[in-house]
């Protein structure tokens, strides 16, 4: 407490005090609201979260209320956080401590999951004459109620008092002197940057940091969260904090002249106002919040002038390069998170982030803007577009007042062209996106404006080897100080890779290089390096076709450059270059197969065989073949089948042994399936031989596997095992993961034929196991459905739905369709109505693969009616 005699927990400062009362997480933006409201009228928002970290919760909040003038409660659905030796939460806590206090109470509505004790709560809170009672839908509503209901209260309730505690104790009549709080107030509340604003506090309150500068692309938020931090942290600095904006500002010698005026100081002729600024921080405790920093490389001699008048001064500066000075802690601003495209999009609308920020934005240029789920899909995709920037996410919300989201996100084809306009209070430099970028663009000198240019046509993350050939460069380290220089100026940015690090650029800022490259005329020779980049990596990378399954990392690595190989297949068909575009499709196979692309290679494919007369035979004959399997793994069987027999011969007389005995072995398994037994025998014989003369054992292992599902179909479910059981050993000495989890899959159902469900399961889980182990997601979710139907049979029904909802989330059609072209049928199992249990189905929905991965495997003496 504050009058305990220990030490005193200060609010942030000694102007009127509103003490802000609700839980943390489900209230963020409604809290975020309020505190701009009281902000807005020049008062002090006293939160939980602001600071006293050493002290217990609730002696900070107890503390914090005995200096507090006004309580102001917003609740919703949660009652809270109950301690282990409280009968009542935090925040039940907080309204009774705070009786003597006039209070604002603000209810969100509907609830229709209010928990009954805060439903009590408010009960009696209604009860009570001396309290302002309101309900609100959202937080722009709440922002404006607020600012009402306390500038009618003060009106009422408070008059200038004489005799007011100072800071020092002192109960003299002195009008106290307030810290000056100069950083400009910010429109709308901040969103998606929690997590940074925490990070940062903890950074600019650490004794031995004394600058910390903000770095990222132009409309990324730097200035919007140095704001934000600003009016965050003017209780911890005992002078206070002050706003200075350096965008005007093109001489670097009046750099100090613009930090005198934000400090209030007078300049006289004759005098360096750089002496007058040091002069006035000697012994003061103050933040210097600097904006703008990046086009004055040579004003670094005043900030650390500035930073060495004392060692009360901290400096938070944006940039989008460092300033490279002794003792700068750089922070990198990542642009918000958008929505995965596997997430339901009316959920991501509501989460914080680039979706979230979309949507109010939007209501705040029109006030009845609705989402249903038409506008939230499209929001997410329109966010997705324009990668999580937060500029172009508001220049585009400002547009819902002509287009709906539908219809902008038919017009973001051209991103830099769409969003133009704006806000007229936005800088000049950021009222298109264009001006934004070219901000940077043009203060490069013109070497890097072409290295620039031409990284442009990087369609995913590179590192340095593929920015040297794309940029033309073959010496090992040449380009490497254009390539920083980039970096620091935010126009590319640099994350951690496996073995060393990759770069990336933002798909607004590539379109802008993109422009520029098109204008210097590079455009074919640069995406010509691209592209043969990118098939020589592959080439060299990539597993032989019969070896895919024996060496998932190749695949990682072919996964890591995706975007790259896309685009590099992309630019060799529509440039007429087939023969290298066949040479690519041949070794990336092994990722749009294991990885579920199947359905963009069919695209390329289908593309090249338009132009099938150009093809030499080999290439005609690896595009057939390759169409073929598609169709295969993806079950189109009649159809794959007329292709791969058609392969079939061409590949026997170009004597091309791996893709035979593939193409032999699908045509095999086809046979086996219509149950043409004579031909499945000779064809999977064909594809032994081939195997055993090629030491190919991962797909002799296949052999067993597939010939296995005769006696399966016949009736003879131990035959079938013991088949299954040779290609399983056989899968395990070659590290074969796909032949290991197909035997296991199989060897399952021959246990459920054969009427064995705790040998079915054993089987199950181990296969479980191999593939989660190689991130197979969509082999895992085939052994999490197979499990859910055996929990189902046994009567653990809460079991079923949670496992068949984690196997629905990590299943695709694509991914489904091609593990099941290798194994047999589960046996039709027991009815689930999953709508029964909607918590396990949400709790499987939550799991990613290593937490179903976790629950399945779960032993049966763990599983509490809870977690069933």
């Amino acid at each position: 407490m504050a009058t305990s005699g220990g030490p005193v927990i200060h609010t942030p400062d000694h102007r009127l005090r509103v003490f802000v009362s609700s839980t943390l997480e489900e209230l963020e933006p409604e809290r975020l609201a309020v505190r701009d409201a009281i902000a807005r009228m020049r008062l002090v928002p006293v939160m939980f979260e602001l600071g006293a970290r050493p002290h217990g919760p609730r002696e900070v909040y107890r503390a914090y209320l005995e200096q507090s003038q006004l309580f102001i409660g917003i609740y919703w659905e949660s009652y809270g956080w109950v301690g282990p030796d409280s009968q009542r939460s935090g925040i039940e806590d907080e309204y009774l401590v705070a009786g003597h206090l006039p209070k604002l109470i603000y209810v969100k509505a509907p609830a229709p999951d209010r928990d009954p004790r805060l439903t009590a709560l408010l009960d009696r809170i209604r009860d009570d004459a001396r309290v302002s009672y309101r309900q609100f839908r959202s937080a722009d509503e709440l922002r404006r109620v607020v600012g009402e209901d306390i500038a009618l209260l003060l009106t009422e309730r408070f008059t200038p008092r004489s005799g007011a505690r100072s800071g020092s104790g002192s109960s003299s009549g002195e009008a106290e002197v307030m810290p000056r709080d100069d950083v400009p107030v910010p429109p709308n509340p901040l969103l998606g940057r929690r997590a940074e604003q925490r990070a940062l506090r903890d950074l600019l309150t650490s004794d031995d940091v004394r600058l910390v500068t903000l770095t990222g692309p132009g409309g990324v938020g730097k200035t919007r969260l140095a704001m934000e931090l600003g009016s965050a942290l003017h209780n911890t600095f005992a002078d206070g904090v002050r706003f200075t904006d350096l965008s005007g500002v093109t001489d670097p010698d009046l750099v100090a002249a613009s930090l005198a005026q934000s400090l209030g100081l007078r300049t006289v002729p004759n005098r360096s106002p750089l002496d007058d600024v040091v002069t006035y921080l000697r012994n003061r405790s103050l933040l210097l919040v600097v904006d703008n920093l990046e086009h004055l490389p040579d004003a670094a001699p005043t900030i650390a002038a500035v930073l060495g008048a004392g060692a009360g001064i901290t400096m938070l500066a944006t940039s989008r390069v460092p300033l490279r000075l002794t003792g700068e802690h750089v922070f990198d601003v990542l642009p918000l998170p958008v929505p995965d495209p596997a997430e339901d999009p009316s959920v991501a609308v509501r989460r914080d982030g680039a979706a979230r920020l979309f949507v109010e934005r939007a209501r705040a240029v029109k006030a009845d803007f609705a989402v249903g789920p038409d506008e939230a899909a499209a929001i997410a995709e329109i966010v997705r577009r324009l990668d999580g920037l937060p500029l172009a996410v508001e220049l585009a919300a400002a547009k819902v007042r002509v287009l709906t989201p539908r219809a902008l996100l038919g017009r973001l084809t051209s991103r830099l062209g769409t969003l133009t306009g704006g806000a007229r209070d936005l800088p000049a430099r950021q009222r298109t996106l264009r001006d934004t970028i070219a901000w940077s663009y043009h203060l490069l000198p013109d070497h890097e404006k072409r290295l620039f240019a031409r990284l442009g046509v990087f369609a995913g993350p590179f590192d340095l080897t593929a920015a040297r050939a794309v940029a033309g460069v073959p010496e090992q380290y040449a380009g490497i100080d254009a390539l920083s220089s980039l970096i620091e100026s935010s126009l590319i940015g640099q994350e951690k890779g496996d073995r060393e690090p990759r770069f990336t650029m933002l798909g607004i800022i590539r379109d802008y290089a993109l422009e520029r490259l098109r204008e210097e005329g590079d455009w074919t020779d640069t995406h010509n390096r691209h592209a043969l980049h990118y098939l020589y990596f592959a080439e060299h990378v990539a597993p032989p076709l019969g070896r895919t399954s024996t060496n998932p990392a190749s695949v990682d690595l072919l996964e890591a450059e995706h975007d790259n190989l896309r685009a590099a297949m992309t630019w060799f068909i529509d440039t007429g270059q087939l023969e290298e575009a066949v040479r690519l499709g041949w070794v990336v196979w092994s990722l749009w197969w294991l990885r579920g692309h199947t359905d963009e290679g069919a695209r390329s494919i289908e593309r090249v065989l338009e132009h099938a007369d150009q093809l030499s035979p080999r290439a005609y004959a690896h595009v057939l073949f390759g169409d073929g399997a598609i169709s295969f793994v993806t079950g189109q069987h009649a159809v794959g089948r007329a292709k791969l027999e058609r392969a079939l011969p061409l590949l026997r007389r170009l004597g091309d042994d791996d893709a035979t005995a593939r193409a032999a072995g699908m045509l095999g398994q086809l046979a086996l399936a219509r149950g043409d037994y004579d031909q499945a025998r000779e064809l999977l014989e064909e594809t032994k031989q081939i195997s055993e003369r090629l030491g190919e054992e991962w797909m002799i292992a296949l052999y067993h596997t597939r010939l296995g599902l005769v006696p399966l179909k016949a009736g003879d479910p131990k035959a079938a095992a013991a088949q299954f059981a040779d290609g399983l050993r056989l899968a395990r000495k070659t590290n074969d993961h796909l032949g290991e989890i197909v035997a296991l899959f199989s060897l399952a159902v021959a246990e459920m034929v054969d009427g064995d469900q705790a040998g079915a399961t054993a089987y199950l889980e181990s296969g479980l196991r191999v593939a989660a182990g190689v991130r197979d997601e969509a082999s895992a979710a085939l052994f999490l459905q197979a499990l859910s139907d055996l929990a189902a049979r046994g009567g653990s029904a809460e079991r079923a739905v949670r496992l068949a909802a984690a196997a629905r989330k990590l299943r695709t059609d694509t991914g489904a369709a091609w593990i099941q072209a290798y194994v047999p049928d589960w046996p039709s199992g027991a009815d689930l109505d999953t709508r029964a249990h909607p918590r396990a189905w949400s709790q499987g929905t939550a799991d990613n693969l290593g937490s179903a991965l976790a629950y399945a495997l779960e032993a049966p003496q763990q599983r509490t009616p809870a977690n069933t």
